[in-house]
């Protein structure tokens, strides 16, 4: 089996060891500002190849912070191969680069007024229309895969030795957990949410962690009152009238590390549990390991992302929960309504009776077991396909020769 930290080092040497591969470093993690060449992952560097490849896969394209890189990842596209030699010939190149090597150079100078790359491929982990408009603005081609989902079977295989034998139908000391580790940017809606239970009463019932994280982030003041920020002017009124008096709430530590991704905490007993995903305002398909700590753990869960996305996990052979509660919140396009839509579900589950809850549990018993061991069997095979027929069909379209490939060890390293 496959560990995601090696994904990269892989799928150069088995799929793309004849393209400059690239991809964002230290757990994908974003800069903002001051980006040069190292900021990229490069397993070759090399002029002379005409094919590249940038693996911008474990976060969300944003225009914002994702186009930065394709800037760089594309820069010499903008230059003959004349005015790139001479560039190098002067010191001028841009992002930081270092002079080319001789070879590159001859390279260069052998083939003026030619783009050096015929063939630049952008690997992703969403489906939104951002895709094809990058691949038209900056000449590149696109390849998707489920990098979380790869990422999920790794991080959580153990799990399965923990829970294969976990009941579903038992008592629980909480109705449901909540996890809102990071509140501010894009995940800012978590303050609504919060401020949400906070109003309905279902604090008190729920497992709920808030703005517990190792960043400078201490008060969610500073996000609702940021000029910036993406919460409506009603999640803001909302916030400052029922969240006056929480600052932060814990479930296990007071201060969480990036870390925490990979990591389901040991003391959760709790039925229902309530996704908060990384892409909430974005009109886009993408899930990160998020999804699947409700999985692995044996609970039922609800979706709070982007519209649609729960019909991308169901997608992937996974089964919800709309013979108990009303998954409408999912086609919702106000993000204020979406919220809604979960917290009052969620309220209408916790005050339900002794009784009710029971025969709950009975219906969603079966739903919870299929997806704990489609998680662990068939789910690992469907990514794969996936991966290894988009990559055949990426093949196709530019003309590479892929019958070097041993694509059946690859299926086979991947799905053991």
């Amino acid at each position: 089996m496959l560990q995601i930290d090696h994904v990269y080092e892989f799928l150069y040497q088995e799929l793309f060891k004849h393209f400059d591969f690239y991809s964002l470093p230290n757990g994908g993690v974003v800069k903002t500002q001051d980006l040069c060449v190292n900021d990229i992952h490069v397993f070759t560097l090399g002029l002379t190849t005409t094919k590249k490849i940038f693996f911008y896969d474990q976060e969300p394209l944003v225009k914002s912070l994702s186009s930065p890189y394709l800037d760089m990842f594309t820069w010499e596209s903008k230059y003959t191969a004349d005015e790139i030699f001479d560039k190098n010939k002067n010191c001028e190149l841009p992002y930081g680069i270092t002079g080319l090597s001789d070879l590159d150079a001859h390279f260069l100078y052998s083939a003026p007024m030619e783009c050096i790359y015929k063939q630049r491929v952008l690997v992703t982990s969403e489906k939104s229309h951002l895709i094809a408009e990058y691949a038209q603005q900056y000449n590149l081609k696109s390849l998707y895969y489920f990098y979380h989902g790869f990422a999920a079977v790794d991080w959580y295989r153990g799990h399965y030795a923990l829970n294969y034998t976990k009941p579903v139908i038992r008592k629980y000391s909480h109705d449901f957990v909540s996890y809102n580790r990071i509140i501010n940017y894009d995940r800012s809606y978590r303050i609504y949410w919060v401020s949400k239970l906070q109003e309905l009463g279902l604090l008190t019932q729920g497992q709920v962690s808030f703005n517990v994280t190792d960043n400078l982030f201490d008060d969610w003041r500073d996000e609702v009152a940021d000029p910036a920020t993406k919460l409506s002017a009603h999640a803001q009124q909302h916030i400052e009238q029922y969240l006056t008096d929480v600052n932060k709430l814990v479930i296990d530590h007071a201060e969480l590390p990036g870390s925490a991704s990979a990591d389901i905490p040991r003391g959760v007993d709790a039925l229902w549990h309530i996704v908060t995903e990384t892409v909430f305002y974005y009109d886009k398909l993408h899930l990160t390991e998020k999804i699947f700590k409700p999985i692995v753990s044996k609970q039922p869960f609800m979706l709070l992302a982007a519209p649609g996305n729960l019909a991308y996990i169901k997608s992937y052979g996974f089964k919800t929960f709309d013979c108990v509660i009303d998954e409408s919140y999912d086609t919702l396009l106000d993000n204020d309504a979406r919220v809604d839509a979960v917290a009052q579900e969620l309220k209408r589950l916790c005050n339900m009776t002794a009784g009710e809850k029971q025969t709950v549990l009975e219906a969603i018993a079966p739903i919870v077991e299929h997806n704990f061991h489609h998680f662990y069997g068939e789910f690992r095979h469907i990514i794969t396909r996936e991966l290894l027929d988009n990559t055949k069909a990426l093949f196709k379209e530019i003309g590479y020769n892929d019958s070097a490939i041993a694509y059946d060890d690859v299926y086979r390293v991947l799905t053991n």
